[in-house]
């Protein structure tokens, strides 16, 4: 027998658990429907984990400023297994929160892939459930550009994949998803090079912005290719440029080309 609700969402991230939270709070018997984890993008993949990475980043600076302030501070070593673990068992604290958030709320959560059949009607796990409502909240994914040997690389989701600390980064993207993670990379210790399209980091931002972030990275040592496309990347991680460059990424250092 198929199961009735007033609500269905497809998709258990920012948008799909916010319409469940407000329909349920007015009394209506709702489901959400989520592929992969609950929570999102966000949760997962996105700006909750970036700002753990983020934190570490900004420690390290602390760390290596300090002396500079007084203070006889050597940093012996650095677990990026450690911080990832970390990382991870945080984001699972959230995850399995919302879990018992729902089943307060009397919302029911069903892991799965859902399809549209009609306007009233999703089939997940070989079942079909109806709702006078559905909201359609699947999210989204990075994504990659039409280069060739883009396989090569990573996107930023790899980026929360990665078991080690790479030695040698080659960033292709110059927007704020790019520059965030060239920024962490290069504080705990990579070397970083970013390529990017346009004439300064950042496009669309403030000139300011742009001006200073351009100045402090390249402080920093982050070697920045402004006006640069990839016209492909082979599979010993050599990148052509349209400028004829060729950057090598030695497989030795643990290399990792982000593909924005």
């Amino acid at each position: 027998m198929t199961k009735h609700y007033d609500m269905i969402a497809i998709g258990a991230g920012s948008g799909g658990l916010s319409a469940v939270e407000r329909a349920s709070e007015y009394g209506k018997k709702c489901l959400v429907i989520e592929a992969k984890t609950i929570g999102g993008t966000c949760v997962n993949v996105g700006c909750v984990p970036k700002k753990v990475m983020w934190f570490a980043a900004n420690a390290a600076t602390q760390i290596n400023n300090a002396q500079g302030f007084g203070f006889d501070i050597e940093v012996k070593n650095f677990s990026w297994k450690k911080l990832k673990q970390g990382r991870d068992n945080y984001i699972k604290g959230i995850t399995d929160w919302y879990d018992g958030y729902l089943e307060k709320l009397g919302i029911d959560y069903i892991h799965g892939f859902g399809q549209l059949v009609n306007k009233n009607t999703v089939s997940v796990n070989g079942e079909e459930y109806t709702a006078e409502h559905i909201v359609l909240s699947p999210g989204g994914k990075p994504s990659v550009p039409n280069i060739e040997g883009a396989e090569y690389g990573i996107t930023s989701d790899g980026f929360f994949e990665l078991t080690a600390l790479p030695k040698k980064v080659a960033v292709i993207g110059g927007g704020y998803i790019g520059v965030e993670l060239a920024g962490v990379l290069n504080a705990l210790g990579s070397e970083v090079e970013i390529f990017g399209r346009a004439g300064t980091l950042l496009r669309g931002f403030d000139s300011m912005i742009q001006e200073a972030l351009d100045k402090d990275y390249t402080a920093h040592g982050i070697t920045l290719h402004h006006g640069t496309t990839i016209d492909k990347v082979s599979s010993d991680k050599t990148i052509f440029t349209n400028h004829g460059d060729l950057v090598v990424l030695t497989k030795s250092f643990g290399q990792l080309v982000e593909i924005q």
